[in-house]
């Protein structure tokens, strides 16, 4: 009976020996999944639509199945970018038709995801030491120049371009070189910022010698023709390189060696500069979130102090400790490794030319998404050379614990982006209700104008320039209106623009608007069509007295009967309008942590 049972021991010993790899790569999964969650979307409940949401996300879900298609072939390639306008649109709708807002949401947390799973198989690739995969993977999820993870244009738009990045990375690793050059062609037609990343990819093989040169070379050849080519056809479909139509040579030049210069100090420092940004935001904090970054701090050093700190798990038995050979053996592998990190992350830069690498949040922040590899992998090694010192003076207990609090106050760092990501949620649907309430009396070609200084985020905007997009997407108005109502602000000295003849000028150029959409065509308006919004007392307010300017008198639309009732609710009514009994925020503070 005793050796039956000694049998099926070591017949299980080495079932679980021959599949520890899956094991491994399973727990690893399961961390990483969490900590994207816990980082980027614990709050996404809360979230809702922001900026260029408004023009993409929320465009789609009014179509029907018949309709996706003809409309991602109508709208996909404005920039130049087909994969990522149709991306973008195709998941929204798919998301929407699954479960709503809130399913869109899912699926940016699963391309993020996917992300972080594929990178960590690329570090798996790259070195045997499972801290350096570990560590590398969570720089890579957590990385905090880029703080645009939640937002659903970026997740859906940006982040799948760097699926194509990493998927094309192993393939060629793996000698897969046609696939490789699909996958990274896809890259490029979805955001051509991560593109560049891949000319250093040979670099990552193990052997650098002769033969990897002139494979370097051919290499440089085939994507220098790749860009050149989609140049050209972009050229010839819609007459510029992209998003600057007719760029300077030289300026181009200049803007993109300068990111290339500040980005890679930019990526870098936020590793040190967010840490403690969340550190002192935490000590003035309330109890729930300490207790989750004291969760958060537990698990990883959970985590760290059971990984193997050795170099080569497998030349490592458990009586001895790792030769000096190897140990300068596999500090010449960080070293290699490290420069490597460096390259790629220079060329995260190069077709930056939208916004400068100085951008550290917001929007603009995108600036950075492609810089997330390079710097990953210099934070892996980085790691790794602390593990290297921990386990050679037996201080691995407090390399772990100085680990798991650097990851932990990333995390923290994510969960403040997330905060202003629910706070600008809740200062536009408090903001819309009220709209909707002052302006019940919508018409064909009624304007509403607003006056008033409201807050701008830090992460992401409230108040942005899409807001012309949304009175159309809270209502179905009639087919034949000619002009839909449309909601601006106005600038500051927007009286000293109002001409003589009582209307007016509704276009990009007078400076009475804070933005008017370029492809929105000109227009006069009356101010007997205009509804005027005004703050008083640190409230929304509509005007309906004459305004005096100098010598000058203005009437604005008088309140009348309310036409809403007899137009159906459009998909972000139930989004956007909070109910009468249901508590607003005063969107008029300050938009502070």
């Amino acid at each position: 009976m005793i050796t039956i049972y000694m049998i099926k021991l070591k017949v299980l010993k080495n079932w679980i020996n021959s599949n520890y790899k899956s094991w491994s790569n399973l727990k690893a999964f399961f961390i990483l999944a969490l900590t994207i969650w816990i980082a980027h979307f614990c709050y996404s409940g809360s979230f809702g639509l922001y900026e260029d949401d408004y023009n993409r996300v929320s465009k789609v879900f009014d179509l029907a199945w018949a309709e996706i298609g003809n409309y991602i072939l109508h709208f996909s390639n404005s920039q130049g970018r087909p994969l990522h306008d149709g991306l973008i649109y195709l998941l929204s709708f798919l998301g929407f038709r699954l479960g709503g807002l809130q399913s869109i949401y899912w699926i940016g947390y699963g391309i993020l995801t996917i992300n972080t799973f594929l990178f960590y198989l690329l570090l798996k690739r790259l070195s045997a030491n499972q801290l350096f995969a570990m560590t590398g993977a969570l720089a890579f999820c957590l990385f905090p120049a880029d703080t645009t993870k939640p937002f659903l244009t970026h997740s859906l738009g940006i982040q799948p371009s760097l699926t194509f990045l990493l998927a094309a990375t192993h393939c060629y690793l793996s000698n897969k070189k046609i696939l490789s050059y699909g996958f990274i062609l896809g890259s490029l037609l979805c955001y051509e910022t991560i593109f560049p990343v891949f000319l250093a990819v040979p670099l990552l093989q193990r052997q650098w010698n002769l033969k990897l040169r002139r494979e370097l070379l051919r290499h440089i050849i085939i994507l220098g023709g790749m860009i050149i080519s989609i140049v050209i056809i972009r050229k010839l479909s819609i007459g510029g390189v992209g998003v600057i139509k007719n760029p300077d040579f030289i300026s181009t030049i200049r803007w993109s060696l300068s990111n290339q210069i500040y980005g890679l100090f930019i990526s870098i420092s936020m590793f040190f500069y967010r840490p403690f940004q969340a550190l002192l935001y935490l000590l003035q904090s309330k109890g729930e979130l300490i207790i989750l970054i004291s969760f958060c701090l537990a698990g990883f050093l959970w985590v760290l102090s059971r990984l193997d700190f050795a170099p080569y798990r497998q030349n490592v038995s458990s009586q001895n400790s790792v030769s000096c050979s190897e140990n300068f053996n596999y500090f010449q592998h960080l070293t290699k490794l490290t420069l490597v990190g460096f390259i790629l992350l220079i060329l995260a830069y190069p077709l930056t030319l939208t916004e400068l690498a100085t951008e550290i949040s917001g929007r603009a922040s995108r600036v950075h998404v492609a810089a997330a590899i390079g710097a990953s992998i210099i934070v892996a090694c980085a790691c790794s050379a602390i593990s290297l010192l921990a386990n050679r003076y037996r201080l691995k207990n407090l390399a772990a614990a100085i680990l798991a609090a650097f990851f932990a106050l990333l995390i923290g760092f994510g969960i403040m982006v997330q905060q202003d990501y629910q706070r600008s949620w809740q200062y536009q649907r408090a903001f819309w209700t009220d709209v909707i309430h002052l302006a019940p009396d919508l018409t064909d070609g009624t304007v509403i104008l607003v006056d008033a200084l409201l807050p701008w985020g830090e992460q992401i905007h409230p108040f942005a320039w899409s807001m012309p997009s949304v009175v159309g997407q809270l209502y179905q108005f009639p087919w034949q209106w000619k002009n839909v109502p449309k909601l601006y602000r106005l600038n500051p000295d927007w009286q000293q623009k109002i001409p003589a003849n009582r209307e007016m000028a509704l276009n990009n150029e007078n400076g009475l608007l804070s933005f008017y959409y370029p492809w929105e065509s000109p227009r006069q308006v009356k101010t007997s069509q205009i509804i005027l919004l005004q703050e008083k007392d640190g409230k929304l307010v509509r005007t309906t007295t004459p305004i005096v300017v100098g010598t000058k008198k203005f009437s604005f639309k008088p309140l009348t009967n309310s036409t809403l009732d007899s137009f159906e609710k459009g998909h972000l009514y139930d989004y956007l309008i909070t109910p009468n009994n249901k508590k607003s925020v005063n969107y008029f503070q300050p938009f502070s942590g």
